[in-house]
Order: C-alpha cells, then sequence, then structure tokens
C-alpha cells in the first residue's frame, strides 16, 4: 500500500491494539488484509518469533507470514473479509501444509470476521490431516494486547485440538467442567478438636482480609547442601469459578503436590476460617453460605490462602479472590513455589501452565532475603487455650492396646498480641496476622491428648512469605 492510501500500521513500540483498532476504518478489505499482515509479523516478532513474509515454504502457492519458534513451524493465514472464513480458506492452508518441506508445521488462520460452522466442524473432524489453529476477533484482541500471551494460547489451542478433539475459539462456549467430588483429594492426617473434645471441621476465628496462614512445618529452601539460596516462581492462572479452583488442586495432586499436612485460611470481613486437608478444604469452600450465616454482614468477596509442600522440597501459597455469589468467580488467583533450586524438570509445571492457561513468561527468581524469619521470645507469653490440633501415634505401644493412640500436636489459642483495637500490640508480629483473634500453634513437646497441661506458653514463631501470602507457624511448649 502506497503512503497516504489510507491508514499504515506504525512500526516500534506503538500500541499493536491501537493500531488494529484504526484499521476497521479502512473501507477496502484488501487493504485491511494486507495491513494485517504487517500487524501481524510485529506481532509474532514482539512475542520472540521468527517471521518471514511470502516465504516460499509452500511453493508454488504464496504464503502470508512463516513463523517458527523452537522447533516448530506456523504457517499462517490472515483474513479480514466481510464475511466469515469458510471451507475454501481451510482447504487452502491445508494444501500449503502439505507441500511444506518439513512435518512439524502447524497451520493458523486468523479471521476477523470469525469462520463458518461447516468449517469449524470440518477442522475438529479432519484434525488428522494436520493441526490448523484458529483466531477470531476476541482472542486477536487478546494477544495484541499482550504479545507474550500468543505462545501459551497456541500451545492451548493445539492441546485442545490434539488431544480432546475441541477448536479452541473464544467465541465458543468451553466445555463445562464437571464438578469434581472433594474425596478424590487427600483428607488431613490432623483432627481439629473443640476444649469439649468434640470434632470440629474448621476453626471459626474473628478477624479480616490479610491472606496469611498457620502451618505446623516450615520447609527452609535455604537449608540445602552447596552455597546460594532458594528460588521463587509466581504462577498467576485462570480457573473462572470455584470449581476451577477444585480443578486446579486435583492437577496438583497428579503432580504429586498435595499431601496431607495441607493447611487453609478462608477470610471474609470479620471472619476467618482455619483448617487441615485439601479434601476439608473443597468441601469448607463448597459450604460458602452456611459458613457466612453467622457474619452480620458478609463482603461480596472471600479470599482463600492455601498452602502444601512441594516433592523434592520446598512449598506453595495459592491465593484467590472468590464471588460470594452462587455462580462463585474466581476474580484472581496467584500459585506462588519457593524451592530450594530451579528443578532440571521443568515439564510438570509446563503442563500446569498449559492447562490452566498460565503465563507464559514466568521466571525462577533467587530469593535476596533469607526464606525463613525467626523469633524467640525472651520471656514466654502464657496462652489461652480453645482447641487442640491431635494426630495418630504412628508407634505401636503396648499400653494403647492395640488402638491407635492421639497426641496433641498443636493447639488453638487466642491470639495474645491482639488488642482491643483489633491491631498488634508486638511490632515483631507479623502484620497480616494482626486482626485474627485466634492461633493455630505448632506443640513443641507433644503429649497425650487424654494428659493435657495445666499451661501452655508462646515459646517462639517463624515465618515466610510468598508474593501473595504469608505463611506463619507460631510455637507453643509446655
Amino acid at each position: 500500500m502506497a503512503a497516504g492510501e489510507g491508514q499504515r500500521v506504525r512500526a516500534g513500540g506503538s500500541s499493536l491494539l491501537a493500531d488494529f483498532k484504526q484499521l476497521g476504518a479502512l473501507p477496502s478489505a484488501h487493504k485491511r488484509g494486507y495491513q494485517l499482515e504487517v500487524l501481524l509479523e510485529q506481532l509474532f516478532r514482539r512475542a520472540h518469533f521468527r517471521v518471514d513474509r511470502n516465504a516460499s515454504v509452500a511453493k508454488p502457492r504464496q504464503t502470508d507470514l512463516v513463523a517458527r519458534y523452537g522447533d516448530t513451524w506456523y504457517l499462517i493465514e490472515a483474513k479480514w473479509h466481510n464475511e466469515p472464513a469458510d471451507i475454501n480458506v481451510f482447504d487452502s492452508v491445508r494444501s500449503r501444509m502439505e507441500r511444506a518441506a518439513t512435518s512439524a508445521v502447524v497451520g493458523v488462520i486468523i479471521s476477523v470476521n470469525g469462520f463458518t460452522d461447516p468449517a469449524v466442524e470440518d477442522l475438529r473432524v479432519r484434525r488428522d490431516r494436520g493441526p490448523i489453529l484458529l483466531f477470531g476477533e476476541d482472542e486477536l484482541t487478546q494477544v495484541l494486547k499482550t504479545p507474550r500471551s500468543l505462545v501459551s494460547l497456541l500451545q492451548v489451542k493445539r492441546e485442545e485440538l490434539i488431544t480432546h478433539g475441541r477448536v479452541h475459539l473464544a467465541a465458543v462456549p468451553k466445555p463445562r467442567r464437571r464438578r469434581r467430588p472433594a474425596t478424590g483429594l487427600p483428607g488431613a492426617e490432623a483432627r481439629l478438636l473443640g476444649l469439649d473434645l468434640q470434632p470440629l471441621p474448621y476453626v471459626t476465628s474473628g478477624g479480616g482480609f490479610g491472606e496469611f496462614v498457620f502451618v505446623p512445618e516450615l520447609p527452609d529452601v535455604d537449608w540445602a547442601f552447596g552455597s546460594g539460596s532458594g528460588v521463587c516462581l509466581d504462577v498467576p492462572v485462570r480457573p473462572y469459578d470455584e470449581d476451577g479452583i477444585v480443578e486446579l488442586l486435583y492437577g496438583l495432586d497428579s503432580m504429586g503436590w498435595t499431601s496431607a499436612g495441607t493447611q487453609w485460611n478462608i477470610q471474609q470481613s470479620g471472619a476467618n476460617w482455619h483448617g487441615t486437608g485439601a479434601r476439608e478444604f473443597v468441601e469448607a469452600l463448597r459450604a460458602w453460605k452456611k459458613r457466612e450465616e453467622s457474619l452480620e454482614k458478609a463482603h461480596h468477596t472471600e479470599q482463600v490462602t492455601y498452602f502444601d509442600t512441594c516433592q523434592g522440597g520446598g512449598f506453595y501459597t495459592l491465593t484467590a479472590s472468590i464471588a460470594s455469589h452462587r455462580s462463585r468467580t474466581v476474580y484472581d488467583c496467584h500459585l506462588s513455589f519457593q524451592l530450594p533450586g530451579v528443578p532440571v524438570d521443568f515439564q510438570p509445571i509446563r503442563h500446569l501452565f498449559e492447562q490452566f492457561d498460565a503465563a507464559t513468561f514466568s521466571y525462577f527468581r533467587p530469593l535476596n532475603s533469607p526464606a525463613v524469619v525467626r523469633h524467640h521470645l525472651e520471656q514466654q507469653v502464657p496462652l489461652e487455650v480453645v482447641g487442640y490440633v491431635v494426630s495418630h501415634s504412628e508407634l505401636d505401644l503396648p499400653e494403647c492396646d492395640g488402638a491407635p493412640e492421639e497426641w496433641v500436636t498443636g493447639l488453638v489459642v487466642r491470639n495474645p498480641y491482639r488488642g482491643e483495637d483489633g491491631r498488634s500490640s508486638l511490632n515483631e508480629w507479623p502484620g497480616r496476622v494482626a486482626e485474627s483473634e485466634l492461633l493455630v500453634c505448632a506443640l513443641r513437646s507433644h503429649h497425650r491428648l487424654q494428659e493435657p497441661k495445666e499451661a501452655y506458653d508462646l515459646y517462639s514463631w517463624e515465618y515466610a512469605r510468598t508474593s501473595d501470602a504469608l505463611a506463619l507457624r507460631p510455637v507453643a511448649d509446655w
């Protein structure tokens, strides 16, 4: 297109999305199509592809764009006609794919006006002739806004087509996830008991928002052979709704990243619910109406903080904001890992990225401060006990008469640093826990459940911070 002939796509660091919107004003479909090719070339380059325009990879047929990422070649066809792309466009792309000199070629059709239903169905049925990935206007807008998401979206589309026989398009409703049962996840190895020794599904405490969780053990990722420090990895994920959170837990469980020692905290304005176990977390999450019955005024959103350990060392936190509404929409969700180092095998985390449309460009970053902060009290602080955390003994003791004996391994106590105004009275105490009415402490010296002690004191505490959450381990003794 000659200078002055309509509007040109700007080069350099301009907004690709703004340029795309300007192209819509061009009256000629031919001119729009040409300028769209120019824009797509910039898009793929910004996403770190190697790009050639009018390449001869399918000679003698002409190809709009050919892009390479790693060992995969993408043959790209761009259309901005006044009607949806039909089966003739698909056949043309298939013909060029068959003429390509390499079998590692994937077709990509970008059509601003969408695709006809027969063409989409034909693609699904004939996917054995080579994968062709489709982009409509909504998805094109998405990647023009954030080019770094292009690689991830291509991977998701290819996985959906090859593995599940589905055409991944924003205009096509995603298949509804089946409601996973809570029983498919590990249950808690510890039990929560009230002062009357009756079991509790979770500990209900006064408090507010703060994204923290009490943990009985806190792995120190700096504690490893050799010099250096631990690393962190932050991953935003998109589970969409409450059932998506459950699906994410199943994904983590399939990788061996859920244990019987899972800890969690669900927060509302005025109340927190602390618990243990992935199965118990799902049950509490789904019982949100029952939990909020006791609140005078519930906030429109509740926050969750979930903690568990990783195979091979380290831990992760999962934080999310969920609508207190029957839709149970998830507004944001983040996984944050702390590991002893960068894994040699990155595939499990990569698979997690692909399954939940996570950001492509995530990085392992070395921790620039100690992973775990410890504080020992010079003078122990008396505690008021309101509940117990108990576990079965793994020892076969003669006095147990064959029945597993329960030992107190933790305490539920009133927060000794919570003032009348809900603020902490101690500077060293982590700020996020200031409003919490109760603490769940690890017990330094375990004892039998049937042999309670007269007094307990706060002995020490330690904590670790991830990008979004605080994992706190208060330690009590008798």
